[in-house]
């Protein structure tokens, strides 16, 4: 089975750097998972969209701290939806005070061509996620997102939907990898970003906790064509 990103991205897989594939390679049933551990030089947070990212705290989206320096952790998990489609949750943890965490789950949508993104442990914000090879980069941005209430999706309209992008590299001066990512909206600005540097390594899975971790957002139907 091909890892989810590596459909996602296509012809420019192998133009990505050895380390970024090695990581972003992630398969189900590997047994393992990614780990990343390392630090945040910058937790952008604009006080306009501060509401909004109190919000989010209650699902594990957003957050309203922000910060320097600040530790933080990100386990990659690879597993197989009820579809039968690869997918990917990502459980990051950030050291701040207090300590949040930012919680997504990446599937293969086939109606719409493209990873669909449910944020937070419900899911209750979808996004189509374009993702691209840029230099020996993956680039990550944000396209149609929706809100999911009752099994029904809703489109966003253009002032309260974002512009999403995401950059994440390997650094082989420092021999770390490194991610910048931004969030903004028309009418606030920047909504939540940030710029960090980390490790990464893999383990073995532990079953029980990947399951608790990634929820049921496998079973989750995700926007349709015209959705």
């Amino acid at each position: 089975m091909t890892g989810l990103f590596e459909r996602a991205v296509g012809e420019g897989w192998d133009t990505l750097h050895p380390r970024v594939r090695e990581r972003y390679g992630l398969e189900a049933g590997e047994d393992r998972e990614a780990v990343g551990v390392g630090r945040m030089d910058d937790l952008q947070r604009n006080p306009l969209a501060t509401p909004i990212r109190w919000l989010a705290t209650l699902d594990d989206f957003l957050f309203p701290e922000g910060g320097t320096d600040v530790p933080f952790s990100i386990v990659t998990e690879a597993f197989v939806d009820d579809a039968g489609n690869e997918a990917l949750c990502l459980h990051r943890r950030f050291e701040t005070d207090p300590p949040r965490e930012f919680v997504d789950t990446l599937r293969w949508n086939p109606a719409r061509g493209c990873l669909t993104d449910l944020f937070g442990r419900r899911g209750h914000v979808a996004a189509d996620l374009h993702v691209r090879a840029d230099d020996g980069a993956l680039a990550l941005s944000i396209g149609t997102q929706w809100l999911r209430a009752g099994g029904r999706y809703v489109a966003l309209p253009g002032p309260l939907s974002v512009d999403g992008r995401l950059r994440d590299w390997y650094d082989d001066d420092s021999d770390r990898f490194r991610v910048a990512a931004e969030i903004t909206n028309p009418i606030v600005g920047t909504v939540f970003g940030y710029t960090g540097r980390f490790e990464s390594d893999f383990r073995t899975v532990d079953r029980d906790a990947a399951t608790r971790t990634r929820s049921d957002l496998g079973g989750v139907d995700l926007p349709g064509e015209n959705a």
